[in-house]
């Protein structure tokens, strides 16, 4: 899920602002710093709003997830449990039913209402409703509430719409809250008015978010529990620096741990280092759509000179495993695992095999070599992905310019942001990565595969275009029966992993940090919208 998207830029002004208090609950900038009983968290860059539609990256979902909350949620396993709704169920292919609690309030003390609810739904299905989440209800055909139920139809059926409701795009808030502060909703003048354990207290640009205990939550025995009356979210872009709060004790907890420090974390007496699989991967993209990449022969030949267990083994060590020929990783098989891996181990993959790769670019309309430009972020761990695949590619007279830039700039080209003259992505290679939103691989692939992301705007990175495979696409995501849905899966995977849009580096890991002082916190694989800082506990 890395996405980066530019946010307005009134956000951004008003992001720069600091303000007091959203709701009745009394207090102060002073009293989050020195009242009861503090925990904080370090971030590696600021958020975009104090939103749930627009968190949408690895830092804004952490402050929105604290603030307010869903119908339904994931637990440490990735199943669908009841959250703002007592229960919920799938009626028949088409059919989703919620029974919402009848109790919530908001964190001013007012009453929860279906109004809220589906101006919630309407707000994330609607294009221009101010949210990044549109796309994740084009197969909804309408919302109706009856009484305390609501229920969602579809227009066709989905293997994936179960998830959509547990994740960022259909938290709830306050309708008449967003309304009379639809000028600034989200930013640090306007804020928001939700449901969550936390009440939103201030956002200063650039340095912290600071939120206080929601007195009025609704939950009262988690409530009680929740320790933390001052949760406060410290901004440390510097990966070094953020390392330190956290061993120095100035940080309590962090997901966003730099790859090539996690050793030295884990060798801290102080402090607890969880991992766990993700559905994230990093890749290595290869433009399908300018040449010399768009040449197949060239793509296998590049699949074969690269030995990327050994990589694994020497670079990135702890912070993945080694990436195959899968766009997924062992997070994202679900019941499928078996099948999967024999998938993996009855094609014979991108071993390295100089001799193999040789042969492609014999075969290519560049058997001599050529020159091309790779994209990569500054971070150390892409430098040296970067840094292999020059070394590796030199074996074939492939000359690698490698071109660095910052992670906005690199996002920007991921995007497809800026084009050639012809109209292309303006790259050969890029050094990229994704993470799925939900626990389906179709959180992967129709990102990483579908003509419709090829373009601006889109995280197709290959700029990968075959008709058959978007058909394909479409029918997995809409069969139901899990037999059937893997088989056509399995077909479409025969026909990417010839083609070499993508060559996966590694399936990350993800891993966070907590001080031995607490327990309570860490990450599971859905974490993104599952990080539930009032269950911390201090350990004496």
């Amino acid at each position: 899920m890395k996405k980066h998207f530019y946010f307005a830029a009134v956000l951004l002004l008003a992001a720069s602002l600091v303000i007091t208090g959203c709701s009745k609950q009394k207090s102060s900038s002073a009293d989050a710093k020195s009242g009861g009983f503090t925990f904080t968290i370090a971030l590696s860059e600021d958020i975009r709003a104090v939103d749930p539609g627009v968190a949408w990256n690895y830092v804004t979902n952490q402050v929105t997830n604290q603030l307010t909350e869903s119908l339904v949620s994931f637990d440490a396993n990735d199943n669908i449990i009841p959250e703002l709704a007592k229960s919920w169920r799938q009626l028949d292919d088409l059919t989703y039913v919620y029974d919402v609690r009848d109790d919530i309030v908001f964190s001013d003390g007012t009453k929860m209402t279906m109004d809220d609810v589906l101006f919630s739904y309407e707000r994330a299905m609607d294009p221009d409703g101010g949210t990044y989440f549109s796309d994740f209800f084009n197969d909804v055909e309408s919302f109706t509430c009856n009484g305390w139920q609501f229920v969602i139809k579809l227009s066709q059926p989905s293997a994936v719409f179960k998830y959509i409701p547990a994740i960022g795009a259909a938290r709830i808030i306050s309708k008449d809250y967003y309304l009379k502060h639809a000028d600034n909703f989200g930013t640090a003048a306007g804020g928001i008015l939700a449901t969550g354990p936390f009440v939103y207290q201030s956002w200063t640009s650039g340095q912290e978010i600071i939120l206080k205990k929601n007195l009025n939550y609704w939950d009262k025995a988690k409530l009680a529990a929740n320790i933390v009356d001052t949760l406060v979210f410290k901004i440390i872009p510097e990966d070094t620096t953020r390392v330190i709060a956290l061993q120095t004790g100035n940080a309590d907890f962090c997901v966003n741990l730099p790859p090539d420090m996690i050793d030295q974390l884990a060798a801290d007496p102080n402090l607890n280092l969880t991992v766990v699989d993700s559905y994230s991967l990093t890749y290595l993209a290869l433009n399908t759509q300018r040449p010399p990449t768009s040449d197949v022969n060239v793509r296998k030949a590049i699949s074969r000179a690269m030995d990327i267990p050994e990589f694994q083994r020497q670079i990135i060590k702890s912070a993945g495993s080694a990436g195959s020929i899968l766009p997924f990783g062992p997070a994202l098989y679900g019941e499928d695992a078996g099948k999967w891996q024999k998938y993996i181990s009855d094609n014979q993959g991108y071993t390295y095999d100089l001799a193999a790769a040789k042969r492609h670019l014999a075969n290519s309309a560049y058997p001599n070599g050529f020159s091309c430009d790779l994209i990569v972020s500054e971070n150390s761990m892409a430098n040296q992905r970067a840094l292999y695949i020059q070394e590796s590619l030199k074996a074939l007279n492939i000359n690698v310019n490698i071109k660095r830039m910052s992670g906005d700039e690199q996002d920007t080209y991921q995007m497809g942001g800026i084009l050639d003259a012809d109209g292309f992505r303006d790259y050969d290679m890029l050094i990229g990565g994704w993470e799925a939103d939900y626990p389906d691989l179709n959180g992967n692939i129709e990102i990483m595969y579908a003509e419709s992301q090829a373009g601006e705007d889109g995280y197709n990175a290959a700029a990968y275009i075959n008709p058959i495979v978007d058909d394909l696409i479409n029918e997995q995501r809409s069969t139901i029966d899990p037999a059937k849905r893997f088989e056509v899966q399995a077909r479409m995977m025969d026909i990417v992993v010839d083609d070499v849009p993508y060559i996966v580096f590694d399936y990350t890991f993800r891993h966070s940090v907590l001080n031995k002082k607490y327990t309570g916190l860490a990450v599971s694989p859905s974490w993104s919208w599952v990080m539930p800082v009032q269950d911390v506990r201090k350990v004496n």
